[in-house]
């Protein structure tokens, strides 16, 4: 599935896991690696003060060494993925999205250093998860799961929704691993509190519209070479925390960008980030325009 992959390097712990990761999804999938590091000039003049012009050297050295070191680290771990490195001026957010223009994936680290030289995450986690070119993977230090776990992803009957599943069934189809599709319910307690047996027919009834959600997204993903074992939940609760409480075994966890609007789900936007932040496991955020545009 993916051909290059682009992972934000800036010589933290989160990005170190971000490379890991990325080397074995390269492996599995026979992918190139494309190793970007952002660098920022320092104010050159501020009220007397005026900066050494050698800083931006230091900067751009160091960027280079730390791209240098990853790169040795993937070939070490398998010879035959190829390469590349990239260091490049600018704030860190506007440089990932232009250098993961027409790339597969984007792998950054769940926070960076968090200096003005470079932070990887962080604000600039919210923009890559909204802006991002490509699906974007967003790995913790200690995010490196097993291989044998499913592929859990969060459907709610957008096409962001039915983006991700595309997505989750194609990784799981490389992995060789099944995938769990979660589609939420909301919750009514204030119903259940007053009328007991209303709630209960409301959550019949909010049962029944989630199995449906999720037929429906099985249906709209197109055919693959290929199969992928599926297992389906219906959860009630709050979308973002039945995700992650339904993925304690994931290997990878996918969400769309973007969901439908709080109307019964609202699986994505808020909802992405909450999952971003509070996931044990790495996270794909996959935008609608993207898989669509791959699909023709």
């Amino acid at each position: 599935m993916a051909g290059r992959i682009v992972v934000g390097i800036d010589g933290s712990s989160q990005s170190s896991a971000a490379l890991e990761w990325a080397i074995g999804r390269a492996h599995a999938g026979g992918a190139a690696l494309h190793l970007v590091s952002a660098y920022t000039l320092p104010a050159m003049e501020f009220y007397g003060f005026v900066a050494d012009p050698t800083a931006v050297d230091w900067a751009r050295e160091y960027s280079l060494q730390i791209l240098a070191a990853g790169a040795a680290r993937a070939r070490e771990a398998d010879p035959a993925i190829s390469v590349t490195e990239s260091a490049e001026i600018g704030p860190a957010g506007a440089v990932l999205i232009a250098a993961a223009d027409g790339a597969d994936l984007l792998v950054v680290g769940r926070r960076g250093l968090g200096t003005a030289m470079s932070a990887l995450l962080g604000s600039v986690s919210d923009r890559l998860s909204v802006q991002s070119p490509c699906p974007l993977v967003v790995v913790g230090p200690e995010e490196q799961p097993g291989d044998d776990g499913p592929i859990v992803v969060g459907v709610d009957g957008s096409e962001f929704g039915s983006a991700a599943l595309a997505f989750a069934l194609a990784e799981a189809r490389v992995r060789g691993v099944g995938v769990r599709v979660v589609s939420v319910t909301e919750s009514h307690p204030a119903v259940s509190a007053s009328d007991p047996e209303l709630a209960e027919r409301m959550s019949a009834a909010a049962a029944v519209d989630a199995d449906a959600v999720i037929a429906r997204a099985l249906e709209s993903v197109p055919a693959l070479g290929g199969s992928s074992d599926v297992e389906t939940i219906v959860a009630d609760g709050h979308p973002a925390e039945a995700i992650v409480a339904n993925a304690q075994d994931a290997q990878l966890i996918v969400v769309g960008s973007h969901g439908k609007g709080f109307i019964r789900r609202a699986l994505l936007g808020s909802v992405s980030r909450e999952v971003l932040r509070n996931a044990e496991r790495p996270v794909a955020v996959v935008g609608h325009k993207v898989e669509r545009d791959r699909a023709e």
